[in-house]
């Protein structure tokens, strides 16, 4: 086939040059033959064009690079060639900053307009009563659109042991608080640790010693706060550790019953009566009317306020209940005298405990605050906290979600109460003689105000005049009222009757078939069932005023919609009203930096829209420039067609 070469190159390889060569003839050969006829050296920097000004690939043959006859191939510098038409990589420019700025405007436009996650707060409440302790673990959102949170219960740990009992030997403190305090740290985001609040509330047990011993309770406060500040990364307030009222511990536990039964953000709804009985105290709270005689405060709570009656009598626990029902039952045997005797004892018969069942009593439990009869005498602080742990095991479910597999921190403890009451003066020999109607006489007792009055120098008298009226849902959500009515086998609608007859007939059981009938129970938890059975009725009809109507109002549960009842919770819902607001940002950007950040990559489009037209410009430059070669060449060929150019014929050479 004939093909013409032409050469743009300057210099000794300048020219142009008919050859005709067969289809397949390499290119790098025709390229090879036409520098042999000018003279000079084929180098790797020449390229052979084809009449499309595509570059040929040398290795193929000219059928292979689909050259026909006639057609005329050009040769250039590759280096000449990439600069001149290298517009590919202004393409490739053009879609970076396309994608650049098409990208960062989605992904500006997302962070702007996506909700960011409200951040999430914690807190921790330690319940420090007279019987045990009990940690708490709180979350709740940092946004407040009610102005009080929404707070959940996260983690519990629970501690056997009254911090009280700690003011002789404040330095085992650490012990006591440091597995349930380090394994609530634990739970925490490390980077919300200092913004935490820790509150330590001690009841009841505390405002027992605070009274007698003003000292010791300052130091047991000043060391748990020292504990606190050198052993944790929390944020420590020493105004938040300390004894609370008998009126806030009411108040917050009233929060959490009806937080819990969805009544606090509903306006004008009719909020629950509640009832909590400790190891130490008693709270009863409602909320009354304007109109109402009681004495009230105002307790603003998710933008509704409520009127809160709260009242607690200090000695009505279970406890120390007991301590005053063991000293008037002394007294009433006339035998005072050997209640503070050093070497004698007596034999007092007790018609709450089975017959056939003798124990020992104590002084010190007749001897301690709440049975203290004259103002001037020093009660014997060390029967504060002793309680039986086998009692707390049964009565405090959480006993052992928190103390199983645990080293108990408050062995010690235990030991030391001990060796108190037994180097104590003495102890009274008590025989049961279960008489119920006596056990009731002697425990109604205890509510009978003008005698209590005349009696107990220390503490408080529950009257039910001095109550605001049952006459709504009471919710009474102590531990306690569970124990005794599974204990006692009560069905959960029984009567008032039901209730009492129950009780008499466990009071009435002798020994043997007391313990016969409570099968794989602590033996002294099953003597104390008549007491402890009796103590609440008669707390509910003496005390509160109950009768066989108003029974039914009567809710005794630790759970509201299958979640425990604590009066922590309801603690730290009040104080999250306030803690200042913490909204989470509309977006991740703010208004100016989305603003900045559109501008940026905008100016990445027009860019890539001007390199666009570059590439546009640069792509028709180069065609321009190869409409000038191929008139260039025409005229050659026409110069070549009239003086008849030299013809060079190769043939094809064998392989």
């Amino acid at each position: 086939m004939k093909v013409t070469v032409w050469s743009v190159l300057s210099g000794k390889i300048s020219g142009h040059l008919v050859m005709n060569v067969p289809a397949t003839q390499t290119v790098c050969k025709v390229l090879n033959t036409y520098c042999s006829y000018k003279g000079v050296s084929q180098t790797d920097g020449y390229v052979m064009r084809s009449r499309d000004n595509l570059v040929l690939n040398p290795n193929k043959t000219l059928g292979q690079a689909k050259v026909q006859e006639g057609d005329t191939l050009t040769i250039g510098l590759l280096e000449d060639e990439q600069q001149t038409f290298a517009f590919g990589s202004w393409w490739m420019v053009t879609l970076a900053s396309f994608t650049i700025g098409m990208l960062g405007l989605v992904l500006s436009c997302w962070l702007f307009f996506h909700t960011v996650q409200t951040p999430q707060k914690f807190g921790i409440v330690v319940d420090a009563g007279s019987s045990h302790s009990e940690a708490f673990l709180f979350t709740w959102d940092g946004e407040k659109p009610l102005k009080t949170a929404d707070v959940k219960l996260s983690h519990r740990c629970f501690i056997i042991g009254g911090i009280s009992n700690y003011a002789t030997h404040t330095d085992d403190l650490g012990k006591y608080f440091g597995p349930c305090i380090n394994e609530m740290i634990s739970l925490i985001p490390s980077d919300l640790q200092r913004d935490t609040p820790i509150y330590v509330g001690a009841t009841a047990g505390m405002r027992i010693l605070r009274y007698f011993d003003q000292e010791g309770a300052d130091l047991v406060l000043l060391s748990v706060r020292e504990f606190l500040e050198r052993n944790t990364t929390l944020q420590v307030d020493p105004r938040n550790i300390g004894v609370i009222s008998g009126f806030e511990e009411g108040i917050s536990g009233w929060i959490a019953v009806n937080y819990m039964n969805n009544q606090l953000k509903q306006p004008n709804s009719t909020t629950a009566i509640t009832l909590d009985v400790g190891g130490a105290s008693v709270q009863v709270t409602s909320e009354v009317t304007p109109d109402d005689h009681w004495k009230a405060s105002n307790v603003t709570l998710f933008n509704h306020t409520h009127i809160i009656n709260s009242r607690s009598y200090l000695c009505f626990g279970i406890h120390e209940a007991f301590h005053r029902y063991s000293y008037l039952l002394v007294m009433e045997n006339e035998t005072d005298t050997a209640a503070e005797s050093t070497t004698s004892k007596s034999v007092i018969l007790d018609p709450c405990l089975a017959k056939g069942v003798t124990r020992d009593l104590p002084v010190s439990e007749i001897s301690g605050p709440c049975a203290l009869t004259k103002s001037n005498t020093k009660p014997d602080l060390s029967g504060i906290t002793n309680v039986n742990p086998a009692k707390l095991k049964k009565i405090f479910k959480s006993y052992v979600k928190g103390s199983e597999g645990k080293q108990d921190p408050t062995s010690e403890e235990r030991s030391h109460t001990t060796d108190v009451a037994k180097s104590h003066s003495g102890s009274l020999t008590i025989q049961g003689s279960g008489d119920a109607i006596k056990c009731e006489e002697r425990v109604k007792k205890l509510f009978d105000y003008q005698s209590c009055n005349s009696t107990f120098t220390f503490g408080d008298c529950l009257d039910s005049q001095s109550l605001p009226p049952i006459n709504r849902t009471l919710v009474a959500f102590s531990g306690i009222f569970e124990h005794l009515t599974l204990l006692l086998h009560l069905e959960p609608n029984v009567t008032l009757a039901q209730y009492k007859k129950t009780v008499f007939d466990t009071c009435s059981l002798k020994a043997e078939l007391l313990f016969a009938a409570y099968p794989g129970f602590d033996k002294e938890l099953v003597e104390d069932l008549c007491f402890d059975g009796m103590f609440l009725y008669s707390l509910m009809t003496s005390g509160l005023g109950i009768n066989k109507d108003t029974w039914s109002n009567v809710q005794f549960t630790t759970e509201i919609n299958k979640k425990e009842v604590v009066w922590p919770q309801g603690f730290m819902i009040n104080r999250t009203s306030s803690f200042p607001s913490q909204s989470a940002p509309a977006s991740s950007l703010n208004l100016v930096t989305f603003t900045l950040l559109l501008l940026l990559f905008a100016v990445f489009i027009l860019s890539g829209i001007l390199f666009l037209n570059h590439s546009h410009r640069i792509r028709s430059h180069s065609a321009s420039y190869q409409r000038v070669i191929a008139e260039h060449i025409d005229m050659e060929l026409h110069r070549i067609t009239v003086y008849k150019p030299k013809i060079i014929i190769m043939r094809e050479l064998p392989e």
